[in-house]
């Protein structure tokens, strides 16, 4: 790892649960450090070089750091004024406010959800993907599949649901269709892949809406650690 890279992970380190996904994305390999100046942070992610990840103290340290940069289409933004700047200067649009949540043990889980069959997603089954989630499209859901990070449940034989880890590496995706709610089927494939990130040496995080109270007791019944007091605001192009 570039010695940047080493400097920058110590600095997310002070506060993180707040910057757990920028953290998980050097250390997976999924992104590299393109700024790291004063308390500015600034990742590119991998897969998509418009994509990226940023924290910063404030909005013209913010706007500066992209110097140099192709223009982004999407940024995970954090900080005072950082989101509002992201979308002022480069006309994205704040999507989404969330917090980070990690479990930040290293001990196995175990769920028990009778009928349930938890098992790596089929490409024939991409139609119900997109029929049950809209913030990404088959193409998105096709790369997941060739990485083997979605995967469904199927509950007495029939498709249930499904749940999958991001781009970035988050834990997210999670679909329970309306007729297989409140029989466990959410919990027992959160488990399942907060033993999947576990088994391959990752901390397992995903990122909850400020205003979910239902998924933030969840998450809290599973060991998972956030502080709502420290929020992330995804930033889109309009396209998206």
């Amino acid at each position: 790892m570039k010695e940047a890279e080493q400097a920058a992970i110590r600095y997310l380190e002070r506060e993180p649960l707040w910057h757990m996904d920028m953290l998980e994305a050097l250390r997976r390999g999924r992104g590299e450090v393109v700024l790291f100046e004063g308390q500015t942070v600034l990742i590119k992610r991998n897969d998509e070089p418009e994509s990226y990840l940023l924290t910063s103290d404030g909005p013209d340290a913010a706007e500066a750091a992209f110097r140099g940069q192709t223009t982004p289409l999407s940024v995970i933004a954090r900080g005072p004024g950082v989101p509002e700047r992201m979308e002022e200067r480069f006309g994205l649009v704040r999507v989404l406010t969330c917090t980070n949540v990690a479990y930040l043990q290293k001990d196995r889980l175990a769920w028990n959800c009778p009928g349930l069959v938890i098992r790596p997603f089929r490409l024939e089954e991409l139609p119900a993907f997109s029929a049950h989630y809209t913030r990404e499209d088959e193409d998105q859901a096709r790369e997941h599949i060739r990485k083997g990070e979605l995967f469904a449940a199927e509950y007495e034989g029939r498709l249930a649901g499904f749940m999958g880890l991001h781009a970035d590496g988050s834990m997210g995706l999670l679909q329970v269709f309306p007729e297989y709610r409140k029989l466990g089927i959410g919990r027992a494939i959160e488990i399942f892949f907060i033993n999947f990130c576990l088994d391959r040496g990752w901390v397992p995080y995903g990122q909850v809406r400020c205003d979910n109270e239902a998924s933030f007791s969840l998450q809290e019944h599973l060991g998972m650690s956030f502080d709502r007091t420290k929020t992330l605001c995804w930033c889109f192009t309009k396209e998206e």
